[in-house]
């Protein structure tokens, strides 16, 4: 596994980095890559003493996990960050082995590695579809729409290329689109 740090208002130390490492390096067993899987681990201070880790790990098989947390003791934070990347292989397990397709994501992962999911999680369930006409227009008209409707997400038609996009609102309260490319 190839480790990428990156620290917003914080220096990274070497008991941090072997921390890093070694919380997450368990997690390479897990996937099935041609490839080199990535960790790209994010620290940052929030206030005063809160921190937020974030861990991104990608194959380049188009895998991709990514967890999120805050506390203000880094290592405390960080093993919350594993138990959540643990949470999200034994869901996904759990949901590739109902679908039980030959050519899908479970091709990427060594299944037998990670540990069932708890019986007591609830199933994964579709309780609402929704359809949507998607007229052209730019970011700034969609963003003034997403905030007119007050939700986290829009999805767009963008008009100079004509493809959808999704804009959505960060957690640093920034805003992020996401450009659907044809292929």
């Amino acid at each position: 596994m190839k480790f990428a740090y990156v620290c917003k208002d914080v220096a990274l130390t070497p008991a941090m980095k072997e921390a890093c490492e070694e919380k997450l390096s368990k997690f390479d067993r897990y996937f099935r890559s041609s490839g080199e899987v990535k960790c790209v681990v994010t620290i940052q201070i929030l206030s005063n003493r809160l921190k937020a880790v974030e861990a991104a790990l990608s194959t380049v098989d188009g895998v991709y996990l990514r967890a999120k947390t805050k506390n203000e003791d880094f290592y405390n934070a960080l093993d919350v960050l594993a138990e959540k990347l643990d949470g999200q292989l034994r869901k996904m397990k759990t949901q590739l082995s109902r679908l039980n397709k030959v050519n899908s994501l479970s091709q990427n992962f060594d299944l037998e590695n990670i540990k069932d999911e708890e019986e007591d999680e609830r199933d994964f369930e579709i309780v609402r579809r929704k359809t949507l006409s998607l007229a052209p227009m730019t970011v700034d008209e969609a963003l003034a729409r997403m905030d007119a409707l007050g939700h986290s997400f829009f999805i767009y038609l963008d008009s100079t290329t004509g493809l959808v996009n999704v804009l959505y609102e960060r957690d640093d309260h920034g805003y992020g689109v996401i450009e659907i490319e044809k292929q």
